[in-house]
């Protein structure tokens, strides 16, 4: 199967959670438990699968681990993205002039901010499953692809 992880599974597998930003032991399992599942959904998938990746999103992955919420160090991030770049299981996908200018209609059509739509749109002609937790991706504007939307972590978050 040819699939597309979206750039919060990634995070929620390598952000390990502290215990101490939680404000109850419930909250903080519950994020173990959603750390576990994305942890098992990556290793799974480039084991099993082939997976497309956009090359904003590889930029937005670097990001995210980098700037957003708990950071990773700089150098851990730099290597992991580096291994991604170098790997031949993970299909890498550039961003044309045409993708930028669909990705910028469907999120004028939708409201959706156009990050996901540069992740989405140079590698949805490749692949046949979508894994992500962003809400965005129940949106109809993502089901004329008729591409499967899977939630690994069972909650859906919005960014």
């Amino acid at each position: 199967m040819n699939v597309m992880i979206d750039t919060e599974v990634w995070s929620f597998s390598l952000k390990a959670p502290m215990k101490e930003k939680f404000d109850s032991e419930e909250k903080y399992k519950k994020a173990l438990e959603a750390h576990a599942k994305a942890a098992t959904t990556i290793k799974n998938t480039l084991l099993n699968d082939t997976v497309y990746m956009s090359l904003h999103q590889i930029s937005e992955l670097y990001h995210v681990l980098s700037f957003r919420g708990v950071r990773l160090s700089s150098q851990a991030v730099r290597n992991y993205v580096q291994n991604i770049m170098d790997s031949e299981e993970i299909v890498k996908v550039e961003v044309t002039k045409k993708d930028l200018i669909e990705a910028m209609q469907l999120s004028a059509q939708s409201g959706i901010h156009i990050w996901d739509f540069l992740c989405f749109v140079p590698v949805k002609k490749y692949i046949d499953v979508v894994h992500t937790a962003d809400e965005h991706f129940k949106h109809d504007v993502f089901k004329k692809f008729n591409i499967k939307v899977i939630n690994p972590l069972d909650f859906w978050t919005q960014l």
